[in-house]
């Protein structure tokens, strides 16, 4: 009886070392860094001697969590590399001596997340996984001093730009002396509001706020008083950053020189009536009005983006002014109206609720955030500016665009031949509004000027497509010749185009063979498991897909390729598939697809080594 259960748990414990020894992990290691900076991440592995580079498989990826991966980074097999990530790199040499350390340059905030190093060296794994932490320091925009006229009150403006990640905290200091309290909370400040925004997301991924503080002038000292914004953020060393802005008041009224120069003035006054009279005519009948902009907006408005809006004030006390900001939209109850009735069929909706005023002395900025859809194309805005009972009204018209979704060129046949007729079609799909315009040309300058452009044609959406194709003949000189479809948008910023260029290959499109995977990712002893491969964007469709394991063909009863698909670039795409249940034989099998295609120059071969098995 004591013999058996000898034998029972000498076997358990030697399944157990058979699983723990081709798998070697480490904890996984905290970074921290600013975006725009470089990083490195760490992975050194134990390299037996004598390996050589072709031996050693190398694969980073980011993750969603510790098993999934999310997208590969960077991949080296078969002494050749393959960067999925623009901007990453591994040191070959560093290889040779048990350093597969990922250099990454010029991060951005998308390329925060768990990233994992894999180093295959059969029989052994290596993995080593490294929590990339990217915080972007804020710009942040407050004057060092301002005024407030007494008996008024002034607003000072917080602005918070380009951080991320979005949980930042803003808090207002005020100083009087050396004593530092918060917001309303300090003896003698009397502060009416005190606002902060939400965060608002920026086009890079990063985010934006603004806090602001109204203040009486009956809250600010003699000498003036210090309000700072404390802001707390994890890309700061210690956490906070502080600026502050010198509040201080400016009296109306008049010291003694000015009340003598005013004695005399009134002297003088009581002589020359007619002249005081037409100077008191002046000041209070020809004040110069303020002076106001036109509604100032990006060049471009994208559909669906957040947009600002901006009038700039000048020349006005903010207590003597209101801002209102209207969207006109003409009332579609109405089908026929005379031009007479036309003002009338127009509805003014009020957004002034959306809208925010910065204030400067006397220099003020009205904004007003808008997100519009296709169907808001042409949309008029009027910012209203009301002060000391005028009305001054500016308006204008938004025009929305979207990017084009899709741009592609398609070849028939797909694969040219030479002294053969080949039409290129060109299409864009989902773009707005309908000024796109195409031009076909050759690589060494010759404009194509046989183009058939068909549409634009518009959807249920209101996006709209179009297609353009050329035919040409195909000489043999021609091998290897580009032609580039630019396509004119009113979307695109500067240079206002972009280009999709088709290279003529005669002998075909290789495939991209990417990694095998196994599902489940830690396959069970004795329960069936599949490798799966993917292999994609060929042409033509027949291709060659093999499986080896330890060198011996693997026949094909054991293994299934799917049909290849024609996806929408007009290239093929295929999946192949190996079921099998591993047994405590198979532990350290290699596992090895092998993929033939007319365009390759060389077979390319993909390897797996089954050293990761759990015992149940």
């Amino acid at each position: 009886m004591n013999s058996n259960w000898d034998i029972k748990n000498v076997t358990t414990i030697l399944l157990i070392i058979l699983h723990c020894k081709g798998a070697k992990a480490q904890s996984t290691k905290k970074i921290a860094i600013l975006a725009g900076t470089d990083v490195t991440l760490n992975c050194s592995f134990k390299k037996p001697e004598h390996v050589p580079l072709k031996k050693i498989t190398v694969e980073w990826g980011m993750m969603e969590d510790k098993e999934t991966i999310k997208h590969l980074v960077y991949t080296f097999q078969n002494e050749s590399a393959k960067v999925h990530r623009e901007g990453s790199r591994v040191n070959q040499t560093g290889l040779l001596q048990g350093n597969a350390s990922l250099h990454l340059f010029n991060m951005t905030v998308a390329d925060e997340g768990l990233y994992r190093c894999r180093v295959i060296i059969t029989p052994n794994t290596y993995k080593v996984s490294s929590q990339l932490e990217v915080s972007a320091r804020p710009s942040v925009s407050l004057p060092e001093t301002a005024t407030v006229m007494e008996g008024e009150e002034r607003t000072l403006m917080c602005d918070i730009t380009g951080f991320y990640p979005e949980n930042l905290a803003v808090t207002w200091l005020i100083q009087n002396g050396s004593r530092v309290a918060r917001g309303s909370m300090a003896r003698g400040a009397i502060s009416r509001d005190v606002c902060t925004g939400m965060a608002v997301p920026n086009p890079d991924g990063t985010y934006s706020v603004s806090s602001h503080i109204t203040v009486q002038a009956s809250a600010v000292g003699s000498g003036g008083t210090m309000y700072i914004c404390h802001i707390e953020h994890r890309s700061y060393p210690d956490g906070k950053y502080t600026k502050s802005i010198l509040l201080t008041v400016q009296d109306p009224g008049f010291n003694a020189v000015t009340l003598m120069v005013v004695t005399s003035l009134v002297s003088v006054l009581l002589v020359f009536s007619v002249i005081g009279g037409a100077m008191v005519f002046y000041r209070y009948f020809y004040t110069v009005p303020p002076s106001i902009s036109d509604i100032i907006k990006p060049t471009i408005v994208y559909a669906m983006k957040p947009t600002n809006l901006k009038c700039t004030i000048k020349r006005v006390r903010l207590r003597e002014l209101k801002v209102k900001w209207y969207k006109i939209t003409a009332n579609r109850d109405c089908n026929a109206a005379s031009n007479s009735q036309s003002k009338a069929l127009l509805s003014h909706k009020d957004l002034s609720d959306q809208a925010n005023i910065h204030s400067e002395s006397m220099h003020h900025v009205s904004t007003l955030s808008v997100c519009l859809s296709v169907s808001e194309d042409q949309a008029k805005y009027q910012c209203v500016v009301l002060y000391r009972g005028r009305k001054i009204i500016r308006e204008t018209t938004v025009s929305v665009k979207v990017t084009p979704l899709f741009f592609h060129i398609s070849s028939m046949p797909q694969i040219p031949e030479v002294k053969r007729l080949l039409v290129l079609c060109c299409r864009v799909e989902k773009f707005y509004p309908d000024d796109l315009h195409l031009e076909w040309s050759r690589n060494d300058g010759e404009h194509v000027r046989t183009a058939t452009n068909y549409g634009p044609f518009s959807d249920h959406e209101r996006m709209y497509s179009m297609w353009s194709k050329i035919e040409l003949t195909i000489a043999q000189e021609d091998e290897r010749a580009v032609y580039t479809c630019r396509l004119y948008h009113s979307s695109f910023p500067g240079p206002g185009y972009k280009d999709v260029l088709y290279h003529i290959n005669t002998q075909g499109t290789p495939p991209s063979v990417m990694f095998i995977k196994c599902e489940p990712l830690l396959p069970l002893l004795d329960e069936e498991c599949t490798l799966n491969l993917f292999v994609k964007d060929f042409c033509p469709e027949q291709v060659s897909v093999t499986w080896f394991k330890d060198g011996q063909t693997v026949p094909n009863s054991q293994f299934f390729n799917s049909p290849p698909s024609l996806n929408v670039n007009g290239l093929y795409s295929m999946w192949s598939f190996l079921k099998l249940s591993p047994t405590t034989e198979d532990y350290g099998s290699e596992f090895r697809c092998r993929v033939v295609h007319r365009a390759q120059k060389e077979p390319e071969e993909r390897v797996f080594t089954l050293s990761d098995l759990i015992v149940t």
